[in-house]
């Protein structure tokens, strides 16, 4: 069996057709090195093909396994513009996101750390995981907010999944993004997927974790926000 252990196949809960979580790829050809022949050296783990989109394809699969309608926007901004102007180009992207679907409510900017193997893998029941670790930009004026949903998402994971959350890294010094397209919306956020080292089995076994908590804090959240569709006058 792969990593499809823990996906419902038929959601009892659905937003239908809307789309309400949007994907996307600040540093879109960040990739690791298990799969980079003959590169050892972390800084150059780079691939336009093999990189954290397919963390994306994946996170986007078991989501909607969990019957939240998602968005995947794999534009290749590395290619298009020089590093320092990457968050500017995927904020552009996020808001014409933003203007053509009203329904999306959720951004996640899916990245990778540096860091090497021990200290971006952990075993869970046995299995290998690749850390997540959330990234919030203090130089945003609401980051409270942002910092609010990264801290919900990795208590839940705490709970069910112990260890795999890094926690929640604010970054606001001298160059520093600091921002990171938070500014956009109080629901964005950035989770790095494990470092340099891992592979997609590890990687997609933490997508599906984070997918899993992430449906539980949605469907809690829309039951608070919402009304029950049944009855509405």
């Amino acid at each position: 069996k792969g990593n499809e252990d823990n996906i419902p196949s038929n959601p009892s809960l659905t937003t239908g057709d809307k789309k309400v979580v949007h994907l996307y790829f600040t540093h879109n050809r960040e990739s690791y090195l298990p799969y980079l022949q003959g590169v050892t050296d972390p800084n150059l783990a780079y691939h336009s093909q093999l990189n954290v989109t397919k963390i994306g394809d994946q996170l986007k699969a078991s989501l909607e396994a969990r019957g939240i309608g998602t968005s995947i926007d794999k534009s290749d901004i590395m290619g298009s513009v020089k590093m320092a102007s990457t968050y500017q180009k995927s904020g552009e992207l996020v808001q014409t996101a933003m203007a053509q679907n009203r329904e999306l409510e959720y951004f996640i900017d899916i990245h990778r750390d540096a860091r090497r193997k021990d200290k971006t893998t952990v075993m869970i029941d046995g299995k290998a995981y690749a850390q997540l670790a959330f990234v919030i930009g203090g130089k945003n004026p609401n980051h409270e907010k942002n910092e609010k949903l990264a801290s919900d998402l990795h208590n839940l994971l705490e709970k069910k999944y112990k260890g795999l959350s890094w926690g929640i890294h604010m970054n606001q010094g001298a160059g520093q993004n600091g921002v990171y397209n938070q500014n956009l919306s109080e629901n964005v956020i950035l989770v790095e997927f494990g470092g340099v080292d891992n592979t997609f089995e590890e990687l997609n076994r933490s997508a599906d974790a984070l997918a899993d908590v992430f449906s539980e804090y949605f469907w809690q959240a829309e039951k608070v926000n919402g009304e029950p569709s049944t009855d509405k006058q």
